[in-house]
């Protein structure tokens, strides 16, 4: 899968919920609200929204800048290889999402001068901050991991991986000809032989 088509789906998939999800909660959940008043949940929810916007352009910035400075270190493949890891879309995609539903929530309160404030999408916003939040702490520790110790452990561990499969798929190979042979020469059919008694 293409690697711009994450943050794409995480923010397709909020602006789903947010035309929905609130909708279907005053239709048919109108009763359950939280008990916050209508100013204390807008300041919430525009806190959310202003703020999870400045963090991934500080943290995204911060990213890209890291990148470009390892890159004089590492080769530009492996720099590429870096870049190209899915935490650093899936974080960009929680952001994204997480503000585009803030915004979304936002305007359901006090809903047709109500003065009410709904428990489930308020609650989802705080779920989504906070798995935004922990996917922060993960891209922070993929960031660690562009320092040169983890860098030559990480390549230390892929070099012994590639070499165990290949010498695995080598033996693998010889027990199958091995395999085969036995079978030849139990069957009669070794084809060395046969030739020498033909052709003398």
């Amino acid at each position: 899968m293409r690697l711009w088509l994450i943050p794409m789906i995480y923010v397709g998939a909020s602006v789903v919920c947010g035309l929905a999800l609130p909708r279907i909660e005053q239709a048919y959940l109108s009763s359950y609200t939280m008990n916050l008043s209508v100013a204390s949940a807008q300041a919430c929810l525009s806190a959310t929204a202003s703020g999870m916007m400045a963090l991934t352009g500080i943290v995204f910035a911060m990213a890209f800048v890291m990148v470009q400075f390892n890159a004089i270190a590492y080769s530009p493949r492996l720099v590429l290889w870096f870049a190209r890891d899915q935490a650093l879309f899936h974080s960009l995609g929680a952001f994204s999402a997480t503000f585009i539903y803030a915004l979304f929530s936002l305007a359901w309160i006090d809903r047709g001068q109500s003065g009410t404030v709904p428990l489930f999408s308020t609650l989802l916003v705080a779920v989504m901050l906070i798995v935004s939040m922990l996917l922060f702490a993960r891209l922070v520790q993929r960031l660690s991991d562009l320092q040169i110790t983890s860098v030559l452990q990480l390549i230390g561990d892929k070099g012994r991986e590639v070499i165990r499969d290949t010498f695995q798929r080598l033996r693998a190979a010889a027990e199958d000809q091995d395999e085969t042979s036995r079978t030849s020469r139990r069957r009669g059919l070794w084809p060395d032989h046969a030739t020498h008694c033909i052709f003398g």
